[in-house]
């Protein structure tokens, strides 16, 4: 359960792909069949496509895979490293804090609005929750990356 943990937006993502992909080929295959009708398969996959963008945006975290974040911090040295790390932690907390509160009352809004996608008719407010969702998961991960944090393994030292 530990390592679930440890790697949950990586698994999710991988079977989001892989419902993706069905899905697809299922929805294109249907298309020279005239007696099935697959039409809500597009809206199906676009939903998990937009799970699969924010629960990866989580996961780069983890990992330190975001573009430009790596580099910087691989140019940088001693003090000047550490306070880099500082002012990332700060600036991701700003940034995320917005995406968390702002999302969620996006998804609040949903909720009130009685909002459902017009093919499925599921609730709006189930692909709109991928915001503060990635971002809740988003701060976690940078947490657990910055502290050397792992659900499965024992913390490895300090941080930043």
């Amino acid at each position: 359960m530990k390592k679930f943990l440890d790697y949950f937006e990586s698994y999710m993502c991988a079977a989001g792909l892989v419902v993706m992909t069905v899905f697809t080929f299922l929805g294109v295959i249907s298309r020279k069949l005239p007696q099935v009708n697959l039409s809500w398969t597009m809206e199906l996959v676009t939903t998990i496509f937009v799970w699969v963008c924010a629960l990866a945006a989580a996961s780069a975290f983890k990992t330190n895979s975001h573009m430009g974040f790596g580099y910087l911090t691989d140019k940088l040295g001693g003090k000047a490293k550490t306070v880099h790390g500082i002012v990332r932690i700060l600036v991701i907390f700003t940034y995320y804090s917005v995406w968390i509160i702002y999302g969620s009352r996006m998804v609040m809004n949903q909720v009130n609005s009685g909002l459902v996608t017009p093919v499925m008719a599921t609730p709006g407010w189930l692909i709109g929750l991928a915001i503060p969702v990635s971002g809740i998961l988003s701060v976690l991960r940078i947490l657990q990356k910055e502290f050397n944090y792992s659900f499965w393994h024992a913390p490895r030292g300090g941080g930043i």
